[in-house]
C-alpha cells in the first residue's frame, strides 16, 4: 500500500513539472483553413425511411432548389448500417452562421415551401408528416480541413 502512495505521489510530481512547461509553451492559435460543418443524424421510425427520402426529395430539396438563393445544397447519405439511416452535412461560409435562430436563407426556404406546396398550412403539414417519421435525430458540428489541389492520399510516399 505505501508503494502505491509512492507511485502516485512521483506521477503527481512529474505531471505538475511538465504541466509547468506545456503551459510556457502554450499560445494563443486561432483556426485557420477550416471548413465548418453541420451534420444532422436522424433514425426514421420502422419502415418510414423511403417515405420520409421522398419527402426530403420531392418537397423539401426542390424548394431549395427552386428558390433564389446561391446557399449549398446539404449532402446527404443514406447510412447503410449502423443506428442511424441518414446523414445530412450542411457547409456554413463560417462558424457565424450558427448565431441565427432562423437565417434569412431559413426564410427564404420556408417562402419557397409554402408556395410549392400551396399554402402555409399544406407546408406545415407536410412538415409534421416527415417529423412523425423520425424517431430520433441528433446533430454535430465538424471541420475539415481545406486541402490543397495537389493533396492526394498518396503524396507521402518516399521517392
Amino acid at each position: 500500500m505505501r508503494s502505491l502512495y509512492a507511485a502516485l505521489i512521483c506521477v503527481c510530481v512529474l505531471l505538475s513539472y511538465t504541466g509547468d512547461a506545456f503551459a510556457q509553451e502554450m499560445e494563443a492559435k486561432k483556426m485557420e483553413g477550416h471548413t465548418w460543418h453541420e451534420l444532422v443524424m436522424v433514425k426514421f421510425e420502422a419502415g418510414m425511411a423511403d417515405s420520409a427520402m421522398k419527402i426530403i426529395d420531392n418537397h423539401f430539396m426542390k424548394a431549395g432548389m427552386e428558390m433564389e438563393s446561391d446557399m449549398p445544397a446539404p449532402q446527404i447519405m443514406r447510412l447503410r448500417s449502423g443506428e442511424w439511416d441518414l446523414m445530412m452535412v450542411w457547409t456554413m461560409d463560417s462558424i457565424e452562421d450558427m448565431n441565427w435562430e432562423m437565417s434569412p436563407e431559413d426564410i427564404k426556404w420556408w417562402e419557397q415551401m409554402v408556395e410549392q406546396e400551396g399554402s402555409e398550412e399544406k407546408a406545415i403539414k407536410l412538415m409534421r408528416t416527415f417529423d412523425d417519421m423520425i424517431s430520433n435525430s441528433t446533430s454535430y458540428l465538424a471541420t475539415s480541413k481545406q486541402q490543397t489541389p495537389s493533396e492526394t492520399m498518396g503524396d507521402n510516399r518516399q521517392q
